[in-house]
Protein backbone atom coordinates (compact mmCIF):
# COMPACT_ATOMS: atom_id res chain seq x y z
CA UNK A 1 0.00 0.00 0.00
CA UNK A 2 3.19 2.10 0.88
CA UNK A 3 4.87 1.98 -2.04
CA UNK A 4 5.30 5.21 -3.12
CA UNK A 5 8.49 6.29 -4.43
CA UNK A 6 7.94 9.80 -2.97
CA UNK A 7 10.11 10.24 0.15
CA UNK A 8 7.75 13.14 1.45
CA UNK A 9 4.66 11.05 1.15
CA UNK A 10 6.44 8.05 2.91
CA UNK A 11 8.04 10.57 5.45
CA UNK A 12 4.15 11.46 5.94
CA UNK A 13 2.92 8.78 6.60
CA UNK A 14 5.90 8.10 9.08
CA UNK A 15 4.89 10.50 11.36
CA UNK A 16 1.36 9.15 11.51
CA UNK A 17 1.12 6.07 12.01
CA UNK A 18 4.74 5.42 12.56
CA UNK A 19 7.43 3.41 11.74
CA UNK A 20 5.72 0.27 12.80
CA UNK A 21 2.71 1.17 11.10
CA UNK A 22 4.76 1.63 7.64
CA UNK A 23 5.78 -1.75 7.94
CA UNK A 24 2.09 -3.13 8.57
CA UNK A 25 1.12 -1.34 5.23
CA UNK A 26 4.04 -2.02 3.40
CA UNK A 27 2.81 -5.28 2.18
CA UNK A 28 -1.18 -4.99 1.95
CA UNK A 29 -2.32 -5.86 -1.45
CA UNK A 30 -4.38 -3.66 -3.87
CA UNK A 31 -8.46 -3.91 -3.11
CA UNK A 32 -10.49 -4.78 -0.32
CA UNK A 33 -8.80 -6.82 2.87
CA UNK A 34 -9.77 -7.33 5.88
CA UNK A 35 -7.97 -6.44 9.26
CA UNK A 36 -7.02 -10.22 10.04
CA UNK A 37 -5.58 -10.79 6.53
CA UNK A 38 -3.25 -7.62 7.05
CA UNK A 39 -2.13 -8.93 10.98
CA UNK A 40 -1.25 -12.54 8.90
CA UNK A 41 0.87 -10.52 6.21
CA UNK A 42 2.66 -8.30 8.57
CA UNK A 43 3.11 -10.98 11.42
CA UNK A 44 1.63 -8.37 13.56
CA UNK A 45 -0.63 -8.10 16.49
CA UNK A 46 -4.24 -7.47 15.27
CA UNK A 47 -4.31 -4.39 17.88
CA UNK A 48 -1.46 -3.08 16.02
CA UNK A 49 -3.05 -3.50 12.98
CA UNK A 50 -6.37 -1.78 13.86
CA UNK A 51 -4.38 1.07 15.36
CA UNK A 52 -3.13 1.78 12.19
CA UNK A 53 -6.49 1.06 10.28
CA UNK A 54 -8.35 3.51 12.90
CA UNK A 55 -5.38 6.58 12.38
CA UNK A 56 -5.84 5.80 8.45
CA UNK A 57 -9.56 5.90 8.30
CA UNK A 58 -9.10 9.34 10.76
CA UNK A 59 -7.23 10.48 8.36
CA UNK A 60 -9.13 9.82 5.24
CA UNK A 61 -7.00 7.37 3.77
CA UNK A 62 -8.10 4.23 4.92
CA UNK A 63 -12.31 3.06 4.55
CA UNK A 64 -13.87 0.50 5.61
CA UNK A 65 -17.36 -1.48 4.72
CA UNK A 66 -18.74 -4.10 6.63
CA UNK A 67 -20.72 -7.60 5.46
CA UNK A 68 -22.94 -9.70 7.82
CA UNK A 69 -22.41 -13.59 7.69
CA UNK A 70 -26.59 -14.54 8.08
CA UNK A 71 -25.51 -17.63 9.72
CA UNK A 72 -23.64 -16.39 12.43
CA UNK A 73 -24.45 -12.92 12.30
CA UNK A 74 -20.80 -12.08 12.82
CA UNK A 75 -20.15 -8.85 11.01
CA UNK A 76 -16.36 -8.67 8.95
CA UNK A 77 -14.52 -5.11 8.26
CA UNK A 78 -13.59 -4.62 5.07
CA UNK A 79 -10.61 -2.09 4.34
CA UNK A 80 -9.33 -0.20 1.15
CA UNK A 81 -7.03 2.24 0.80
CA UNK A 82 -7.64 5.31 -1.24
CA UNK A 83 -4.09 6.16 -2.97
CA UNK A 84 -5.19 9.29 -4.66
CA UNK A 85 -6.38 11.08 -1.94
CA UNK A 86 -2.58 10.97 0.04
CA UNK A 87 -1.65 13.67 -2.04
CA UNK A 88 -4.74 15.50 -1.83
CA UNK A 89 -4.60 15.24 1.79
CA UNK A 90 -1.03 16.39 2.23
CA UNK A 91 -1.90 19.46 0.16
CA UNK A 92 -5.12 20.35 2.39
CA UNK A 93 -2.81 19.70 5.54
CA UNK A 94 0.16 21.85 4.71
CA UNK A 95 -2.32 24.87 3.16
CA UNK A 96 -4.22 25.22 6.44
CA UNK A 97 -1.16 25.42 8.27
CA UNK A 98 0.19 28.05 5.49
CA UNK A 99 -3.00 30.01 6.34
CA UNK A 100 -2.31 30.05 10.17
CA UNK A 101 1.42 30.46 9.66
CA UNK A 102 0.70 33.46 7.18
CA UNK A 103 -1.98 35.03 9.93
CA UNK A 104 0.79 34.78 13.18
CA UNK A 105 2.90 36.40 10.83
CA UNK A 106 1.13 39.57 9.46
CA UNK A 107 0.07 39.65 13.32
CA UNK A 108 3.33 39.81 14.57
CA UNK A 109 4.19 41.79 11.47
CA UNK A 110 1.34 44.40 12.29
CA UNK A 111 2.20 44.85 15.96
CA UNK A 112 4.06 46.91 18.27
CA UNK A 113 4.60 43.70 21.40
CA UNK A 114 5.68 44.84 25.15
CA UNK A 115 6.61 42.50 27.24
CA UNK A 116 7.14 41.77 31.48
CA UNK A 117 8.47 38.72 33.28
CA UNK A 118 5.06 36.95 32.69
CA UNK A 119 3.37 37.74 29.27
CA UNK A 120 3.57 40.04 26.38
CA UNK A 121 0.83 42.33 25.23
CA UNK A 122 0.40 44.42 22.08
CA UNK A 123 1.64 48.52 23.09
CA UNK A 124 -2.38 49.58 23.29
CA UNK A 125 -2.54 47.34 26.40
CA UNK A 126 0.82 47.95 27.51
CA UNK A 127 -0.08 51.87 27.61
CA UNK A 128 -3.48 51.07 29.30
CA UNK A 129 -1.89 49.47 32.00
CA UNK A 130 0.66 52.61 32.32
CA UNK A 131 3.26 49.85 31.34
CA UNK A 132 2.86 48.04 34.53
CA UNK A 133 1.99 44.33 35.20
CA UNK A 134 0.06 43.58 37.97
CA UNK A 135 0.07 40.17 37.91
CA UNK A 136 4.00 39.64 37.96
CA UNK A 137 4.52 43.56 39.41
CA UNK A 138 6.95 44.52 36.55
CA UNK A 139 7.40 47.06 34.18
CA UNK A 140 6.68 45.91 30.55
CA UNK A 141 9.42 46.85 27.99
CA UNK A 142 9.40 46.82 24.81
CA UNK A 143 9.79 43.38 22.83
CA UNK A 144 11.53 43.05 19.70
CA UNK A 145 9.56 40.20 17.67
CA UNK A 146 12.07 40.61 14.50
CA UNK A 147 13.21 36.52 15.35
CA UNK A 148 9.71 34.85 15.53
CA UNK A 149 8.92 36.82 12.41
CA UNK A 150 12.15 35.28 10.94
CA UNK A 151 11.33 31.90 12.08
CA UNK A 152 7.50 32.30 10.62
CA UNK A 153 9.14 33.04 7.23
CA UNK A 154 11.05 30.45 7.51
CA UNK A 155 8.47 27.94 8.60
CA UNK A 156 6.09 29.20 5.67
CA UNK A 157 9.51 28.78 3.02
CA UNK A 158 9.36 25.17 4.60
CA UNK A 159 5.95 24.37 3.76
CA UNK A 160 5.82 25.72 0.61
CA UNK A 161 8.70 23.85 -0.58
CA UNK A 162 7.05 20.64 0.87
CA UNK A 163 4.12 21.04 -1.34
CA UNK A 164 6.21 21.21 -4.31
CA UNK A 165 7.63 18.19 -3.60
CA UNK A 166 4.50 16.45 -2.63
CA UNK A 167 3.27 17.06 -6.42
CA UNK A 168 6.70 16.26 -7.74
CA UNK A 169 6.35 13.15 -6.92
Amino acid sequence: MLESNNPVVKEYFRKMIGEDGVKIMANVPEGEITDEEIARLSDTKLTSVRKVLYTLYENRIAEYRTERDDNSGWITYLWSFNRDNVKKIMEEEAEGGLKDLRSKLEYERKGVFYQCKCQRVLFEEAIEKDFWCDECESNFEHFDNGDLIKELEERIEEIEKWKKKIRRG
